[in-house]
């Protein structure tokens, strides 16, 4: 276990300064309260070690500066690499978005889960860097009420915020595990130092996600709405962050309500198990919903109605300050007034944004885009989003990370957007193409990921405001150049939130809801508006082709195809962001089936019948536990589709 010095744990944070500037003060070995766990090795298990009580921790939580280091310490743990890796391991690894690049070994753990072998040995499947950051977050809750007492110019409306910031926080690594897992311990006890041995056991992913909203409900009116600078609004939790986190937990446990779903009905105890629950008990366990999917919809809408609100009035707040209002006038913002725009001029003119300013430059180049809610800081320097070059793309050697994009997505486009089809991703107007992926060469049979990876894209030809066909490979050298990172500062920040995708829950929770014209209407509206910024030559009065390359109601106006509308365009907007499996896997729970989804997969394996086979059980989209944590902790059982053996990665008597 490595321990730090009081000197460290006690250096005071500027909190005038930016963000960035702010977390460059917490050493790189990473802050750690004394016998707690800020900086846990990874090899340890968290949920199993006995703790050291060789130091009192009571030494550090005597002032604000204290709470603000371990707060930042926080922060530090969710954007180390083995955390960065994580978020795309379990968010696309599984998915039709990528498939093993050439480099990667065709027998290795990357192999292996394309193709539906998930092995408990992998360490793709190690939760422990995830409770690490929970734990993190459970020392500041504990001590933070101490804080209270020691430090007279602290007070208790000084630590709601505070304390808001960090059951967030927890409540998003938890639902980052229930996720993946499906049945995790939900931890709220902090790692003490008192020779305690903490092991807990799964709760159901029912009961997880239950708790989830139950901290956040209890807190999100406490969190900050205004830090006072850009980076620290986009960099921290505010209550814009609360609620979208909130209006994706609800569109979650929705889905898993509206398709029947159960506990795990199959478990794979290990012979050391010590559970409460006997293995004929778990093999058939139900729950009672306390709320119909059917509400928690409607949560879903509400929370996302309150973000865009929210970011209505920033934009007014903004266009005001900085006297962009000519004449007074009253401003009814729309929706598109509020996404980072591809438009060099807007008929509007006080949301004009400079030739310079793409949206992709902005939201991945710069980051921090007026339409981020909530990113994860990376300087480059201090904390370097190296995950991008394992898995993406290595700038430095100029090849291929463990991920490429399969051709059959990539190389070639939809002639129109107004199908449900789930051949090629874009289509052949939308900028998307040119941002998530790098064009070389032509004639590739795969292709490298370039979204995080390019800092900037820009069209060569200041004459052309338009993209107008994808396919052409001539678009490279001609129009597009792509400006790739430095490998010596890869400063990409990891994009959780943005409004784009507060958009796309809403759109898709109507489509579950309802379905009326007017409601479906609305669904459509909010997916078109994400389409268009990213497709502005399917809607330029210029285009002779815009009815067939423009998005049409009346091809979507079932609430069939209007959920396979958001689906397929959460795909464009959202390609290498971590979210593809997850949006798959709650497809599948509103179905309480995996049969329609791996009709969606189907297109990524040649051997189609044996994945279906063992995709064919919905426990099979949730990934086993690691096999130390079940060997370390007897509370601990094993999702029954995946073997405890180490030399099986499937029960044969499921």
């Amino acid at each position: 276990m490595l321990l730090l010095t009081d000197r460290a744990l006690k250096e005071p944070i500027d909190t005038d300064k930016k963000m960035k500037k702010i977390i460059k003060n917490i050493t790189l070995c990473g802050l750690m309260v004394v016998g707690g766990g800020f900086a846990l090795s990874s090899c340890e298990d968290y949920l199993t070690i006995t703790p050291s009580s060789s130091i009192v921790e009571e030494d550090f939580w005597q002032d604000r500066n204290d709470l603000k280091n371990a707060l930042m310490a926080c922060y530090k743990r969710m954007v180390d690499n083995d955390l960065l890796r994580k978020y795309e391991y379990w968010g696309e690894e599984r998915s039709d978005n990528v498939e093993r690049s050439s480099s990667i070994t065709s027998s290795g753990p990357v192999a292996n889960i394309m193709n539906a072998n998930l092995l408990p040995t992998y360490e793709q499947f190690n939760w422990t860097p995830m409770y690490n950051a929970i734990n993190d977050c459970n020392k500041v809750l504990a001590h933070g009420p101490e804080v209270i007492e020691n430090d007279e110019s602290f007070s208790q409306n000084d630590w709601k915020p505070i304390r808001a910031e960090v059951i967030t926080l927890r409540a998003l690594c938890h639902f980052y595990l229930v996720r993946t897992f499906g049945e995790i311990p939900y931890v709220t006890q902090d790692y003490n130092n008192d020779s305690q041995e903490l092991r807990l056991p799964q709760s159901t992913q029912l009961a997880v996600l239950d708790s989830i909203i139950t901290d956040l409900e209890s807190i999100k009116n406490d969190a900050m709405i205004d830090y006072g600078t850009t980076v620290e609004n986009k960099g921290r939790i505010t209550k814009k962050a609360v609620y979208a986190l909130l209006a994706d937990v609800y569109l979650w446990r929705a889905s898993y309500k509206a398709g029947n779903n159960q506990p795990f009905k199959k478990v794979t105890l290990a012979s050391n198990y010590q559970g409460e629950r006997t293995e004929a008990e778990l093999s058939s366990r139900h729950e009672e919903y306390s709320t119909t999917a059917a509400s928690d919809y409607q949560k879903c809408i509400d929370y996302c109605d309150w973000v865009i609100e929210r970011a209505k009035t920033e934009k007014l707040e903004y266009i005001e300050k900085n006297g962009l209002n000519v004449g007074g006038a009253v401003i009814e913002l729309e929706l598109e007034d509020l996404l980072a725009t591809n438009e060099t001029t807007s008929k509007k003119t006080y949301i004009m944004t400079g030739a310079s300013q793409r949206a992709y430059n902005a939201i991945f180049g710069t980051g921090n885009a007026e339409e981020s809610i909530f990113e994860l800081q990376v300087d480059g320097v201090t904390y370097s989003n190296a995950m991008i070059n394992d898995l993406y793309f290595n700038i430095k050697d100029g090849r291929a990370g463990a991920f490429t994009g399969p051709d059959v997505l990539y190389g070639g486009v939809e002639q129109t957007p107004n199908s449900t089809s789930t051949g090629y991703v874009y289509t052949k107007t939308d900028y998307r193409r040119w941002e998530t992926i790098i064009f070389d060469e032509a004639g590739q049979n795969s292709f490298n990921l370039g979204k995080y990876i390019n800092r900037t894209i820009n069209q060569k030809n200041a004459n052309s405001l338009y993209l107008t066909d994808n396919a052409a490979q001539s678009l490279t050298k001609n129009f597009i150049e792509q400006t790739k990172r430095s490998a010596s500062n890869v400063d990409a920040n990891w994009i959780m939130y943005r409004l784009s995708e507060i958009y796309l829950m809403k759109a898709e929770a109507l489509s579950q809801l309802y379905d009326d014209e007017e409601h479906l209407m609305e669904a459509f509206n909010y997916v078109r508006e994400v389409f268009k910024r990213s497709n502005p030559y399917a809607y330029n009065p210029s285009n002779s082709t815009a009815s067939n390359d423009s998005l049409k109601f009346t091809n979507f106006s079932t609430q069939e195809n209007m959920e396979l509308l958001v689906l397929k365009e959460r795909q464009r907007e959202f390609v290498g962001e971590g979210k593809r499996w997850y949006d798959l896997v709650r497809y599948a729970l509103r179905r309480g089936s995996t049969a329609e989804m791996l009709e969606i997969l189907s297109h990524k394996y040649t051997n189609s019948k044996s994945i279906r086979a063992k995709l064919a059980d919905m426990q099979s989209l949730y990934s086993p536990v690691y096999n130390q944590e079940i060997k370390n902790n007897n509370w601990l059982y094993q999702n029954g589709v995946w073997s405890v053996n180490e030399t099986s990665s499937r029960t044969d008597d499921l």
